[in-house]
C-alpha cells in the first residue's frame, strides 16, 4: 500500500507538472518541452520502459523502415545535437569533404596526354613509382606487355590502379630508350609539404595540410636538411591548413621545440578511453634564432595544435589573423556499406591556452594582407636603361621599389638600395627565371616594368604577412648562428 501511495503521489505531481505551460525550466537548467513531460511519464510508469532503454532507438528504426531515404538526415540531426563536427557521410560526400586525408591505390604518378601519347607529369614522393626510378617526362609505351601508345589519359590511369599488393609492369621511353620496371600497387597519399630558401639563412616551409604520415616524413627531411644550409631562421606557413593527423602535428611541434620536457599539448578522450594524454618535448630541436608561424582563418584543428603549441612554449612568433577555432578531434570510422561516421571523440588542449574550440588562436602580431589596386599613372617613371646597385640612393631606386612593393616583395618603397631591396631584386629574378644577381640590370628592370604594367587597373592581395615574417627572419638570421655543423653533417650547440 505504501508503494502504491508513493506511485499515486508521484503520478499526481507529474500530472500537475503537465498542466504547466511548456517551456518551464527544469532543475538541471534545461528548457522542458511538452514532449519532455510526456516522455517523463512514459519513462516513470511504462511497464516495458523500465527494462528497455532503447525505446527511442527502436522508434527511430521503425520510422526509418518506412522512410529509408531520410536516414542521412535523421542521423545527422542527432549528431548535430552532440557537436558541430560529427557527421554521417556517404563515401562520395566524404571524398569531397576530406580529400586531403584520402589517398588512392596505385603506383603514384600524375599523367599528361601529349601528341606522342601519355607521359608521366608527376612522380609522387614515397611512392612505388619513385622507388622504381620513374621520372617526369617518361613516355608510357606498354602496360603489362600491351601497347599503350594509343591509350587516353583515363585509360592509362585505370590500368595503373588496382588492388593493393598487386603488381603492374610498365615500359617507358626515356630519351629514345625503353625501360621496363615493375611496381607494386599500394596506398598513395599526396604530400602537402614544400620549402624554399627565401634569403641567406632563412628557410620557408609551407604545410598546406597534414593529411598523412608522408607529410611528417617530408617535413622531417626538410628540417634535417636545415643545418647543411646554415639556416638560422624559419617561416612556417600554416595559412589555409585545415588540419589532419594529430600525431603528425605533435611530431612537427617536437622537432621545432628546443626546450626539453616542455608540455606540447594534451589530448583529452572520454574517461573510459583513457582521459587526458599529454605530450612533452624531447629537446633535440635545432637551435634557431627565430621561427615565425603564419596563420589565418583557414588554419584549423591539427594545424592550430601545431601553431598553438609553438606559441605556448615560446618557440615561435605567430603572425596573421585569428585562426578558425576547431579544438576537437574526430574518429573517421569506415562502415561496411562504404559510408563514413565522423564522430568527435577528443578535445585538444594547449599548455597555456587550453582548448580553443570555438575561440581560435590570436596571433602575437595581428596583420591582414593589403588589397592593392595598381594604377601605373601614380608611379614614378622607371628608367629601364640603367643598372642599379647595392648602396645606390636615387629616384630610380624609389621607382623600382614602388613596383617591387606592389608585387609584395617589399612592404614599402624606398630610395635607398639596401639589403632588403637586394633580396627583393633576387626574389624577382628567381620568379622570372632571370640570372641570379643582387643588382638590377636593364633586363630585370624591363621585366619588372612589364609585370606591373600588366597588372594596371587590377586589384589583388599583397602578402604583407609573409613579407613581415621575412623581414623579421632576415634580422634574426643576421645574428650569430647558435650551432656548429660537423664534417659528418650533424650539428652541435655552440
Amino acid at each position: 500500500m505504501k508503494k502504491l501511495a508513493k506511485r499515486i503521489a508521484a503520478l499526481a505531481m507529474t500530472a500537475a507538472m503537465m498542466t504547466a505551460s511548456a517551456g518551464a525550466i527544469t532543475q538541471d537548467g534545461q528548457s522542458e518541452t511538452w514532449f519532455d513531460g510526456v516522455w517523463a511519464l512514459i519513462d516513470a510508469f511504462g511497464l516495458k520502459a523500465e527494462h528497455d532503454p532503447y525505446v527511442l532507438q527502436n522508434y527511430i528504426n521503425k520510422y526509418l523502415e518506412k522512410h529509408p531515404d531520410e536516414m542521412y538526415d535523421v542521423l545527422n540531426d542527432i549528431l548535430s545535437l552532440l557537436d558541430t563536427h560529427s557527421m554521417y557521410l556517404s563515401s562520395e560526400e566524404y571524398s569531397q569533404g576530406f580529400s586531403t586525408l584520402e589517398g588512392f591505390v596505385g603506383i603514384g604518378v600524375g599523367l599528361q596526354e601529349t601528341e606522342n601519347g601519355v607521359q608521366i607529369a608527376e612522380v609522387m614522393r614515397y611512392s612505388a613509382a619513385e622507388e622504381a626510378g620513374l621520372q617526369i617526362g617518361d613516355l608510357i609505351v606498354k602496360i603489362n606487355g600491351e601497347d599503350a601508345t594509343k591509350l587516353k589519359n583515363a585509360d592509362v590511369a585505370s590500368k595503373l590502379r588496382g588492388e593493393e599488393g598487386t603488381s603492374v609492369k610498365l615500359t617507358v621511353r626515356r630519351y629514345g630508350r625503353d625501360i621496363t620496371v615493375t611496381c607494386e600497387r599500394r596506398q598513395v597519399n599526396r604530400v602537402y609539404v614544400s620549402n624554399k630558401t627565401m634569403a641567406d639563412g632563412v628557410e620557408y616551409i609551407k604545410v598546406s595540410a597534414i593529411g598523412s604520415q608522408n607529410d611528417w616524413s617530408a617535413f622531417s627531411e626538410i628540417w634535417d636538411s636545415l643545418p647543411s644550409k646554415n639556416t638560422r631562421a624559419v617561416i612556417l606557413d600554416l595559412r589555409g591548413n585545415g588540419g589532419g593527423l594529430i600525431d603528425a602535428a605533435l611530431k612537427m611541434a617536437n622537432a621545432m621545440t628546443p626546450v626539453k620536457d616542455a608540455e606540447l599539448a594534451g589530448v583529452r578522450y572520454r574517461d573510459d578511453m583513457g582521459g587526458l594524454e599529454q605530450t612533452y618535448s624531447t629537446g633535440n630541436a635545432l637551435p634557431l634564432n627565430k621561427i615565425v608561424v603564419l596563420v589565418d582563418g583557414g588554419t584549423a584543428s591539427a594545424a592550430e595544435l601545431l601553431a598553438g603549441s609553438l606559441q605556448d612554449t615560446g618557440s615561435a612568433t605567430l603572425i596573421g589573423s585569428k585562426t578558425y577555432g576547431k579544438g576537437q578531434g574526430q574518429f573517421h570510422i569506415d562502415l561496411v556499406n562504404g559510408d563514413k561516421l565522423v564522430i568527435t571523440t577528443l578535445e585538444l588542449e594547449l599548455p597555456k591556452q587550453g582548448c580553443w574550440e570555438g575561440v581560435g588562436l590570436t596571433p602575437d602580431i595581428q596583420l591582414e594582407n593589403r588589397k592593392v589596386t595598381v594604377n601605373t599613372k601614380d608611379l614614378k617613371p622607371l628608367d629601364t636603361s640603367t643598372t642599379l646597385r647595392f648602396g645606390d640612393s636615387s629616384d630610380a631606386v624609389y621607382a623600382m621599389t614602388e613596383r617591387l612593393s606592389l608585387l609584395g616583395l617589399l612592404t614599402e618603397a624606398t630610395g635607398r638600395y639596401d639589403g632588403d631591396v637586394a633580396d627583393a631584386v633576387a626574389s624577382f629574378r628567381a620568379a622570372y627565371d632571370l640570372p641570379a644577381a643582387l643588382y638590377a640590370s636593364p633586363e630585370m628592370l624591363s621585366a619588372l616594368d612589364e609585370a606591373v604594367t600588366a597588372l594596371n587597373g587590377q586589384t589583388y592581395l599583397v602578402d604583407d604577412q609573409l613579407q613581415s615574417a621575412l623581414e623579421m627572419c632576415r634580422l634574426a638570421a643576421a645574428k650569430p648562428q647558435k650551432y656548429i655543423v660537423k664534417s659528418d653533417g650533424s650539428w652541435t650547440k655552440k
